[in-house]
């Protein structure tokens, strides 16, 4: 029993300590939470940090930092020397470009930080309309933390499935990949509110057009699986026009290169939802309505679906990965890989073929 009680008393003893040298050390950091990129007027970079001062003593726990330097190192090195706690990054949560700072390239900034061990791949990366320093340096009276509440807003926006996610190895991946191109939320800042209503479209790693978070839902939906949300849509219905709601949406899609000589893919998405409103009272019991509105419902998808696909053609971007499924189809017979250039090239003389199969699994009047 003796023996017991003095292990258990040295095991306290030690926890305690190691308690005591923890927070000795976190006094003196800065957790860094969020950071942003600009171009300053004299073409060096400007950085700008958020963080957390691990310190009761403090005025304010959440300190905003900015210095500039010629490279993201430096950057680090310049803010250090302003400030009183060494900042670190192993806490960083979101980093913000400028998009005038995107439109030239920002592959060696998003791979520095693939580089630093102490920050985790789930850092999700944003473009922001204006300067990244307005954003994170401005006083939002209902948001004490800035980097915490933008994570927040898009982890929730993306785990809702309203957004396409944007981490740090997702757009090192899409941006590695032959034939696809990467994705980001495109933020703006409006008085005192942070919207999140564009997504920013990537050639390589510089951001090149946009389009709206409408338009995005998709570019989901070719992209990946689709589990939930809910989507108001305009539809045709015995020659009106109706707005109707569908929710706990379910997609999945097909896509197949038709013809490789002359580029042609086959899209097909078969999607599940429930109505959730309809402008017009319709009793969906009756399977002559129900079979009306959903190929009323198909048929608005489809076109939306078209347009988006003409649009991102336009713009020479492929965030749905076109070029990459024609590239494994080329190679299956028996040619050889193509590169990135070479697939953009054939890619923009692709034509689509777009099917669309909607099942709707509520029924009864809707109104």
């Amino acid at each position: 029993m003796r023996r017991l009680r003095l292990l258990i008393h040295y095991l306290l003893v030690v926890v305690l300590l190691n308690g005591c040298g923890e927070q000795h050390v976190l006094e003196k950091l800065g957790l860094a939470v969020a950071v942003g990129y600009d171009l300053s007027k004299d073409g060096k970079l400007l950085g700008t940090t958020v963080f957390y001062q691990i310190d009761p003593e403090a005025r304010e726990l959440v300190t905003v930092i900015s210095g500039t330097a010629h490279t993201s190192k430096g950057l680090t090195v310049a803010q250090n020397r302003e400030s009183s706690k060494k900042i670190v990054g192993g806490q960083i949560r979101v980093v913000v470009y400028h998009d005038e700072l995107a439109r030239k390239g920002i592959l060696s900034l998003v791979e520095n930080l693939t580089r630093d061990a102490s920050i985790g791949s789930n850092v999700y990366l944003t473009v922001a309309k204006g300067r990244a320093y307005d954003i994170l340096t401005h006083r939002y009276p209902e948001n004490s933390n800035i980097g915490i509440y933008l994570y927040q807003a898009i982890r929730q926006n993306v785990e809702g499935e309203n957004m396409i996610s944007s981490k740090l190895h997702e757009f090192m991946k899409d941006y590695y990949a032959v034939g696809k191109d990467a994705v980001m939320p495109y933020i703006e800042r409006v008085k005192n509110e942070l919207h999140i209503n564009k997504i920013a479209l990537f050639r390589d790693d510089r951001l090149v057009a946009e389009i709206t978070t409408r338009e995005g839902f998709f570019l989901k939906i070719l992209r990946e699986r689709y589990n939930k949300g809910e989507l108001e849509i305009n539809i045709s219905l015995d020659k009106k026009r109706l707005f109707t709601v569908i929710e706990h949406i379910s997609s999945k899609k097909q896509i197949k290169v038709l013809d490789l000589e002359k580029p042609r893919f086959s899209v097909k998405v078969k999607m599940t939802a429930q109505i959730q409103e309809m402008a017009e009272k319709i009793d969906l019991s009756k399977p002559e309505q129900l079979k009306k509105v959903q190929k009323a419902i198909e048929l608005a998808v489809k076109k939306e679906t078209e347009h988006l696909l003409e649009k991102l053609r336009k713009h020479d971007v492929d965030p749905v990965g076109f070029g990459e499924i024609y590239n494994i189809a080329i190679q299956k017979s028996g040619k050889k890989k193509l590169s990135q250039e070479e697939v953009r090239e054939i890619m923009k003389r692709a034509k689509y073929e777009v099917d669309v199969e909607i099942k709707i699994l509520r029924t009864g009047v809707i109104g």
